[in-house]
């Protein structure tokens, strides 16, 4: 397994779709400090420091850019085999087709948890370029985590959709349009018990982050119940993970026939 991670690992370098999630990574926090200074007066943050800034990036990357720049990036990797017309070679090889997806799916992992330190730095460097007040060692060391954390709860709730999109050809360019607007719509949930049964939303509540504040939550979250919907997101995962290794057998079973036709036609 580790020498399939490995050589995932080493077409990150090829990865241009990579761009996308840094420049997106980037803009968020410059989005969120530049809302304030275009808004109505009256809805304007009085105090805006750096604890608002951090909260409101957390906000904009699980709402908006962390969904995107991941369903593009994992799907990339995985449909870059239909892409290059290495699936047919691969499933020749004894190398499963869940243990290559999980592989993928791994690297994007990390790529999240390095998208969450990378959002923590840019945000700092815009705060401190910017002169918000309100910086300590406490703020960073608490804000940064739980940013890090989102951005691995993220893709966990993000992982069935990189799957069946990226194992659609050219598909994965539409499934970051969808999962934007699954992201998106964790704004119109007001119940407790919904914002902690859907996904995108329960991803935030497990980092305790205040709902209430960014979709006007009118009742408590449950923990639990945020819980149970990320595993619901992890279980959907496993059985895509288990369906593909069907789906190796059958492409496997054709590339065989196909073999034994041209044979029979040799022969001929």
């Amino acid at each position: 397994m580790w020498n399939v991670i490995r050589s995932e690992l080493s077409k990150i370098r090829r990865c241009q779709i990579l761009i996308v999630g840094i420049v997106a990574l980037a803009l968020c926090p410059i989005v969120q400090y530049g809302s304030q200074l275009i808004v109505e007066p009256e809805y304007r943050e009085l105090n805006f420091d750096f604890a608002h800034l951090f909260a409101n990036v957390i906000w904009g990357n699980s709402q908006i850019f962390l969904p995107i720049s991941l369903v593009m990036t994992g799907g990339w990797f995985i449909d870059r085999e239909s892409v290059n017309d290495t699936l047919k070679n691969i499933v020749t090889i004894p190398v499963a087709l869940p243990k290559l997806l999980g592989a993928k799916l791994f690297v994007t992992g990390l790529l999240a948890l390095l998208f969450g330190v990378y959002s923590v730095c840019v945000t700092l460097l815009i705060g401190i370029l910017v002169g918000l007040p309100g910086l300590t060692l406490s703020l960073v060391w608490h804000s940064g985590i739980q940013i890090v954390a989102a951005a691995f709860t993220i893709y966990l709730v993000c992982m069935p959709m990189i799957l069946i999109f990226g194992q659609i050809r050219g598909a994965y360019l539409g499934g970051s349009i969808l999962t934007f607007f699954l992201g998106y719509s964790m704004l119109f949930f007001k119940n407790g018990l919904l914002l902690s049964a859907y996904p995108f939303s329960a991803a935030l509540i497990l980092v305790k982050f205040d709902m209430a504040q960014y979709n006007g939550a009118t009742s408590p979250t449950s923990y639990f119940l945020a819980i149970a919907g990320l595993c619901l997101m992890l279980g959907i995962t496993l059985v895509l993970l288990a369906n593909a290794g069907r789906q190796r057998d059958v492409i496997f079973h054709h590339i065989k026939k196909g073999k034994n036709r041209h044979r029979v036609i040799a022969r001929r």
